[in-house]
């Protein structure tokens, strides 16, 4: 959710879409290509979305092992698909993920935005089978494996929703998402950065991590880190955002 900055979703879109062109070849069909070229006179003023903090510009980080990586869908495992986690009524779904994949299935808690995606703002795609099933379920309580969701996921997509969970759901959350990937998937994470530890939000309950504790996160859950890149495009005087591709370790 963009907290009312509406003006942050084309960078926002735009800025996901160059990191996951990194690691996914977007259907044929896409839109993707065209949405990235035009595209270059995107600004690159540095943060993010959420309770005011300043913060610098850091380059993109890209390990050897994210390099040389084939891009998925993997060769023989046919149309790609991605799980849409925190997915609201479906913003980033119609943004940037059925841009990038052929399905994609979404989680959300709320039911009244699960009955709004349904009913109204994802209809023509789930009408066309672009997209497929909407759970309505808390993160900390979704199951892979068991359902038809074991094993289906070339990505597991999770933005601006996993400052919801305590350190031990997220954790465990990270390690069930384990048996919702495909060979060689990925967890793509795109949340605010704190500059430090981690900042409390009084109204809701959620947590900001600092870079240093998401790693920290990572590390316990068995995730090997791929990239890292910062969101530009959004004004200053907010948290910044991070992008993090992630694998698990073999």
């Amino acid at each position: 959710m963009l907290g009312g900055l509406g003006q942050l979703a084309r960078p926002d879109a735009v800025a996901s879409l160059r990191f996951l062109s990194e690691f996914v070849n977007p259907p044929s069909a896409s839109t993707a290509s065209s949405i990235l070229s035009s595209s270059a006179s995107t600004p690159h003023s540095q943060s993010s979305n959420g309770t005011s903090e300043s913060g610098s510009t850091a380059p993109a980080t890209t390990s050897k092992a994210a390099s040389a990586r084939t891009k998925l869908p993997l060769p023989g495992t046919g149309p790609s698909h991605v799980l849409d986690c925190g997915a609201g009524i479906g913003r980033v779904t119609k943004q940037v993920l059925i841009k990038a994949f052929d399905h994609v299935d979404l989680v959300e808690n709320s039911a009244m935005f699960v009955k709004q995606a349904k009913e109204e703002y994802l209809k023509p795609e789930i009408d066309s089978g672009r997209v497929g099933e909407v759970r309505c379920c808390g993160l900390q309580n979704v199951h892979f494996e068991g359902t038809s969701w074991e094993g289906r996921f070339d990505v597991i997509w999770c933005q601006w929703v996993l400052g919801h969970l305590t350190e031990e759901d997220l954790i465990a959350f990270f390690k069930k998402c384990q048996k919702g990937l495909k060979p060689g998937g990925l967890i793509i994470i795109k949340e605010n950065n704190a500059k430090t530890g981690i900042v409390i939000d009084e109204d809701d309950s959620s947590m900001t991590r600092s870079d240093l504790v998401w790693k920290d996160m990572f590390q316990k859950a068995g995730l090997k880190l791929l990239k890292e890149e910062m969101q530009k495009g959004f004004p200053s005087g907010l948290f910044e955002v991070k992008m993090y591709a992630l694998e698990f370790i073999a």
